[in-house]
């Protein structure tokens, strides 16, 4: 059974620009939590209402956090809370006490050494980042050349520097160790989570195509995700959506519009215009993914629109009223910045069906 009694993502991974760029204002939108970032960035879109929801307590805990500091904190705060900027994060969580349920605020009371570490760094799956660059990143090259790789302006200079300096043959073969599924299912995510992956022994190979396709098309200095990766933090130039300076404001506005529920899609009965799916297919059975299928055609509004990804399974929408929007995935994916999956996917609701 998947252990959910600590945060498993201390960050969404999922790039929120994909779905602020197919997401119109005044929506109703149903949001796998995750960490909350996503959920959030899109209350820079104005919506109706969203409402998050996750199986893993810790992780609606998280973003009940996150949205707390967005009511009762400064922009500047709000960085320091969660580790992005130096300064005494748990005394400013302490002053959130009054505006925090009492589990939420006894769960990081009782994980103190997570301010110390700082929130964004304590996950596990940014614990295998760390790891990643402790001690993967020396045997293949300096921490000096991973440095520059995220400093370039120019793609054309970043790949040729990436191939001359970077991309070698131990490289390969350390990441198709690392990112492999035994490795990546142990200290990266859940062995669980490879139950329905087919071929698992291709995964890390795909993953390092992927990887090289992302560093010769997107710059590494404004991209979050390989930043965190390579440097195990966000810079100024690289920070997530959610916490960009010009989009608090907005989203300190709009805070009060996300409702929080913990259950699963199927759990789910009201009706919403967009879904954030985030990648939960792939921890699915085929006959599972029918059923969700069917839930969401259930639950989905006339011309809603559904964006999820497929990392290393493929799972893609047949026999449904949900019709693929080809140009516009195909659109996202060459823009994601968040690289590592197969597919971004977006689908519409394109027939009359439980409507």
């Amino acid at each position: 059974m998947t252990d959910f009694s600590f945060v498993r993502y201390a960050n969404c991974w999922e790039d929120t620009e994909n779905l602020i760029k197919s997401l119109d204002e005044n929506k109703k939108i149903l949001s796998i939590c995750s960490a909350g970032d996503n959920t959030l960035g899109m209350l820079t879109k104005n919506p109706k209402s969203i409402i998050a929801f996750d199986i893993n307590e810790t992780q609606l805990n998280l973003l009940r956090l996150k949205i707390s500091a967005f009511k009762n904190l400064s922009y500047e705060e709000i960085l320091i809370l969660l580790g992005i900027n130096k300064g005494n994060s748990f005394e400013i969580f302490k002053r959130l006490e009054k505006n925090l349920d009492i589990r939420t605020y006894e769960y990081f009371y009782n994980n103190k050494k997570m301010f110390k570490k700082g929130i964004i760094n304590s996950g596990k799956f940014e614990h295998y980042f760390q790891l990643f660059r402790r001690f993967i990143i020396p045997l293949f090259t300096t921490k000096n050349k991973i440095y520059k790789l995220v400093t370039f302006n120019n793609i054309e200079n970043q790949k040729k520097y990436y191939e001359e300096k970077i991309n070698n043959k131990r490289l390969n073969k350390l990441f198709n160790f690392f990112f492999g599924f035994k490795v990546m299912g142990k200290y990266g995510r859940d062995k669980s989570f490879y139950d329905y992956v087919p071929e698992k022994e291709k995964s890390a190979k795909e993953i390092k195509s992927r990887f090289d396709t992302g560093i010769s098309t997107i710059l590494n200095k404004t991209n979050p995700y390989i930043t965190y990766v390579l440097l195990n933090r966000f810079t100024t130039d690289s920070l997530p959506f959610y916490l960009r300076k010009e989009n608090y404001e907005t989203i300190k506005n709009n805070i009060d519009k996300i409702q929080i529920i913990k259950g699963s899609l199927l759990d789910i009965e009201d009706k919403f215009d967009y879904f954030n799916l985030s990648d939960i297919f792939e921890y699915m059975s085929n006959e599972d993914f029918e059923k969700n299928l069917k839930h969401l055609e259930k639950i989905s509004n006339k011309e809603a629109k559904i964006l999820y990804y497929n990392m290393q399974c493929k799972k893609y929408i047949k026999n449904s009223c949900f019709i693929l929007n080809e140009k516009l995935s195909n659109k996202l994916k060459k823009e994601n910045k968040s690289y590592f999956y197969r597919d971004v996917l977006l689908y519409e609701k394109g027939c009359k069906k439980d409507e």
